[in-house]
C-alpha cells in the first residue's frame, strides 16, 4: 500500500492541488501494474466456455469438432507456473515493470482477438483514479470479520459470504 500511495503523491501531486487528469492517470506505472496482477490473480470473470460452430483445428495441433464446447479458465491461466513462473501463485506487481502490456493471450481479463474488450483503456483510467483517490484521503477500509478470502465461484466472482468492511475517516 505505502509504495501505492508514495507513487500517487509523487505523480498526482497532494490536496486540492492533486491533479488526476487522463494524463496523469497513464503516468502512474506502479499502480498500472498492481492492478494488472489483481486481475491476473482474481479475474472478475473465472472462465468462459466457447462452442465451435465448425470443425477446426488449435495452434498445437489439437482438432475441434463442430459444436464442442471448449472451456477456458481464466482462474487458473493466472495461476499457471508455465505462464507466470515459479512465483505464479504470488502477488507480485513488479513482475509486469519495465514491460509492455503482456499478451492478450496470456493475460485474459479483457479477452482477446475479435472478442477483445474495447473497455479496457478506460476500465484502467477508472481503476487507477479511483484507487489514487481513496488510498491518499486518509480514508481507512477494515476487515471487520477476519474474511477467509474464499470467492463465490459463478459466473462472476464475489466473496464468499460477503464482506462486511468498516469503514472510518481521518
Amino acid at each position: 500500500k505505502e509504495k501505492l500511495v508514495s507513487e500517487v503523491n509523487s505523480v498526482c501531486g497532494t490536496g486540492e492541488e492533486a491533479d488526476y487528469s487522463f494524463d496523469t492517470m497513464n503516468k502512474l506505472k506502479y499502480t498500472h501494474c498492481v492492478i494488472l496482477e489483481v486481475m491476473r490473480l482474481h479475474p472478475t470473470l473465472p472462465e468462459n466456455i466457447r462452442y465451435a460452430v465448425k470443425s477446426d483445428t488449435l495452434p498445437d495441433g489439437t482438432r475441434v469438432p463442430q459444436g464442442a464446447g471448449i472451456s477456458l479458465s481464466f482462474y487458473s491461466m493466472g495461476r499457471t507456473e508455465e505462464l507466470w513462473g515459479k512465483d505464479a501463485a504470488e502477488f507480485k506487481p513488479e513482475r509486469f515493470m519495465g514491460e509492455k502490456e503482456p499478451s492478450p493471450y496470456m493475460f485474459t481479463a479483457f479477452h482477446a482477438g475479435p472478442r477483445f474488450c474495447l473497455g479496457k483503456p478506460l476500465a484502467f483510467m477508472n481503476m487507477k483514479l479511483v484507487l489514487s483517490i481513496l488510498l491518499t484521503s486518509g480514508i481507512e477500509f477494515k476487515d471487520r470479520v477476519g474474511h477467509s478470502g474464499d470467492y463465490n465461484y459463478a459466473i462472476t466472482m464475489s466473496m464468499k459470504d460477503s464482506f462486511p468492511i468498516e469503514i472510518s475517516c481521518c
